[in-house]
């Protein structure tokens, strides 16, 4: 039952951890999706004269940008879309490995692109099966680019070169007017394969001033490579569910082109801000500015974040953690103070005091030396006390004394437990303030109030342990004793003084219950019991046996030790072979914990995605659920009754 309760409540924590992870994955996910992409900064010049920024905005246009830094607004001159010419390059993926229909309609969508009205002044297209292919150079001709993007047909080749077409394309864009915004539409379906690298390609478009502006569908498409490109450069990644959704995301590329604008704002002299603001309608766009050098792509223009406050820091800043310190604080010092004046005064009552001048006080006083208590403060007497009562009604108190006399530990049941959940309390404390996790701290908690029974545990099975292997060696010397001419109370005593503990101890606490009149039988029966050695007990029931009915009880304990020999004997072989099923139970259970430290070391990183709320605690309580599952398998394996 006991077993069963442990792996219930693993399986418990593993399900909190799941449901957690779920109901935080599912916040995170609705998070991310919040957001106003509506006003865009792609690039900020303010290497000499004012400072420069392009970027994109929705409707409604045509109104002032506004520029902030430092708190005062500065004085800007905005350029909309049809003062500021526009050169776009269409880069096309027509590798084999796509169906034709894909390709259609991602032309088909592209043509929206084409010269005329508030989009592009000039359009070039390209593909990218075998090599960068320009297949319209930049032309005004709106029908030259809708015949280059219906001629464009399936490639037999397999494999894109896909940056290899983005720098080609970067570089034509760079031949234009200077005065222009130059943007790279590309559509992606199938993987990179060319041999031209992500960097020679980043180069490419930082010199050429253009952005990317990505539509990708599939599984394989090159996401990855196009969002380093757009973090260099500026623009945008827009994944697509279907091919149904290129006109669409066509659309929106369109759109977003005819918003563009050009911003100019003297910053003066002695201008040291870091951050400027862009604003329009409501709308606002904080980037990072270093006065002296141009900045492009969302990479460079993110604002610089304030360092996070220290874990120690956030819990000091709170007001409801500074009121309950306060209140702690003040606990303390007159606990502290009570304690103070207890221990040098004392809490002797009257009766105590006049003890020493009263006879029939001082016959009522307790024989033998007083009680060993840890505990002798008089506060800490109190605790110890409530919480004995607490444990008594719980049933736990009873317990958990036989396992402190079964370990040999001279601790009163109630100390134990006060003093140990005073130290799990304080552990998850300062877990807490050390870390500011929450769900650290309840792992430290838990885990400081199993360890103290964990301790307790590992000192019961060695003690019995070891009170079974001189099992044998008792019963030699006892039968030796009796065939000497001794009783068996005597017998009992000359074994006590000459084997050593556990065994000697638990025979001398036999004789002593003899001398004081408990039964011989009783006593050792008691041993038997609270050691909890079947073999003991089995020898206990020989002498009883031999007691009541006569025999030669020295042959007997003879036999009974040889037959101890033998199943210890056999218990050690067949511990020698699931030795190995053992140490592959430590060492995949020890393994997760040791790489995860490792890794923490390498990349922490890396390794605090997984105790963050989201799929973090999902894996985790998936992880916790199989090893639960292992552990209980590979424990049936191994157990073989002897």
């Amino acid at each position: 039952m006991r077993r069963s309760g442990r792996v219930a409540v693993a399986f418990g924590v593993a399900g909190a951890l799941l449901v957690l992870g779920v109901v935080a994955l599912g916040a995170g996910s609705a998070a991310a999706g919040d957001g106003d992409g509506s006003l865009r900064i792609d690039a900020v010049r303010a290497a000499g004269g004012p400072m420069v920024a392009e970027g994109y905005a929705s409707a409604p246009l045509g109104g002032p940008v506004s520029v902030r830094a430092g708190g005062r607004e500065l004085v800007a001159d905005t350029r909309w879309a049809d003062r500021i010419p526009l050169e776009v390059a269409l880069v096309v993926d027509d590798a084999a490995g796509q169906s034709n229909g894909t390709l259609q309609l991602a032309t088909d969508a592209l043509a929206q692109l084409a010269p005329g009205g508030s989009g592009p002044t000039r359009t070039a297209v390209l593909t990218t099966s075998g090599g960068p292919d320009v297949v319209a150079p930049l032309t005004a001709d709106q029908a030259s680019v809708r015949a280059a993007l219906d001629g464009v047909t399936l490639s037999s080749t397999k494999g894109s070169d896909l940056l290899g077409t983005v720098a080609a394309a970067a570089d034509l864009l760079s031949r234009g007017d200077p005065a222009a915004r130059r943007a790279v539409v590309v559509v992606a379906v199938t993987p990179e394969r060319g041999a031209t690298s992500l960097g020679s390609a980043e180069r490419e478009l930082v010199a050429a001033g253009a952005s990317v502006e990505a539509l990708v569908v599939g599984r394989s498409a090159p996401v990855a490579q196009l969002a380093r490109l757009v973090e260099s450069s500026g623009g945008d990644v827009a994944p697509l569910s279907s091919d149904e959704q290129f006109d669409d995301g066509a659309a929106a590329v369109a759109t977003l082109l005819a918003g563009r604008f050009r911003t100019e704002a003297a910053l003066g002299e002695g201008f040291t801000e870091r951050t400027v603001t862009f604003g329009l309608d409501g709308r606002s766009s904080t980037v990072s500015v270093s006065p002296g050098a141009d900045r492009r792509g969302p990479a460079a223009l993110e604002p610089p974040v304030a360092a996070a406050p220290s874990s120690v820091e956030r819990v000091v800043d709170n007001p409801v953690v500074v009121a309950l310190a306060a209140l702690v604080g003040a606990a303390a010092l007159v606990v502290a103070g009570w304690l103070l004046v207890s221990m040098l005064l004392g809490r002797r009552q009257l009766a105590e005091r006049l003890g020493a001048y009263d006879e029939a006080a001082t016959a009522t006083l307790p024989d033998g030396p007083p009680t060993n208590e840890v505990a002798t403060v008089p506060i800490l007497q109190r605790a110890v006390a409530i919480t004995g009562d607490l444990a008594e009604r719980q049933g736990l108190l009873e317990r958990l004394e036989e396992d402190l006399e079964r370990a040999n530990l001279p601790l009163r049941a109630a100390e134990a437990l006060f003093f140990g959940a005073a130290a799990a309390l304080l552990g998850a404390i300062l877990v807490f303030l050390l870390t500011g996790s929450l769900l650290l701290a309840v792992v430290a908690l838990l885990v400081g109030v199993l360890l103290p029974k964990v301790v307790v545990n590992i000192r019961v099975r060695r003690r019995v342990a070891a009170f079974e292997a001189q099992l044998p060696d008792m019963l030699d010397l006892l039968a030796g004793t009796l065939r000497a001419g001794y009783s068996i109370s005597q017998g009992i005593d000359a074994v006590s003084k000459e084997i050593p503990d556990p065994m000697g101890r638990e025979l001398q606490r036999v004789v002593n219950e003899h001398r004081l009149g408990r039964s011989l039988e009783e006593s050792l029966e008691g041993v038997a019991e609270r050691m909890g050695s079947e073999d003991f007990a089995w020898a206990v029931m020989a002498i009883r046996i031999q007691r009541e009915v006569g025999g030669n009880l020295a042959e007997l304990l003879l036999t009974v030790s040889r037959t101890m020999t033998q199943r210890e004997r056999l218990r050690r072989d067949v511990a020698s072979l699931t030795a190995e099923g053992r140490m592959s139970a430590m060492v995949l259970g020890l393994m997760p914990f040791i790489l995860g430290a490792v890794m923490y070391v390498i990349n922490p990183e890396y390794v605090m995605a997984l105790l963050t709320p989201g799929l973090g605690y999902v894996m985790l309580g998936g992880a916790l659920v199989s090893m639960v599952v292992g552990f209980a398998w590979m424990k049936k394996l191994i157990t073989v009754e002897v």
